[in-house]
């Protein structure tokens, strides 16, 4: 199985982590969003498409605690039903703001090995920023 999972401390109201992970305006500063998109802050069932690369559906989305996106890669011409991978980012609190983060499972994408690296790569930016945003 190879799966990414971290977590960082962030000083700040679950209600602001929240508002960083699921509105537009901040998601364009710590991750890549089509310009295209319109649809608002996200909820469940939400969709974010990348045009004929990929695409990330909102399949669980619990307010202030977890939100899950499966990503679906068409251009990898496999069944959906042949890979599980999904971005979950899930809030704790417990004296303080922790934000854990489970990406994957990539063992089944081909270059699987490359997705897991890019994967790691991205996250030891993308939540730094997410600190920043939600501390500032």
């Amino acid at each position: 199985m190879l799966k990414v999972s971290d977590q960082i401390s962030i000083n700040a109201s679950v209600q602001k982590v929240w508002e960083i992970l699921t509105n537009p305006k901040f998601i364009k500063e710590w991750d890549d969003i089509p310009e295209n998109y319109t649809e608002g802050s996200l909820r469940l069932n939400s969709v974010i498409e990348w045009e004929g690369h990929a695409k990330m559906v909102v399949t669980e989305f619990e307010e202030l605690k977890t939100l899950k996106l499966k990503l679906f890669l068409p251009k990898l011409k496999l069944n959906p039903s042949e890979y599980d991978v999904s971005y979950c980012y899930t809030i704790i609190y417990d004296a303080g703001v922790v934000l854990k983060f489970e990406i994957g499972d990539f063992s089944s994408l081909p270059n699987s090995n490359d997705y897991y690296e890019s994967t790691i790569e991205w996250l030891n930016t993308a939540k730094i920023k997410i600190k920043e945003l939600a501390e500032s």
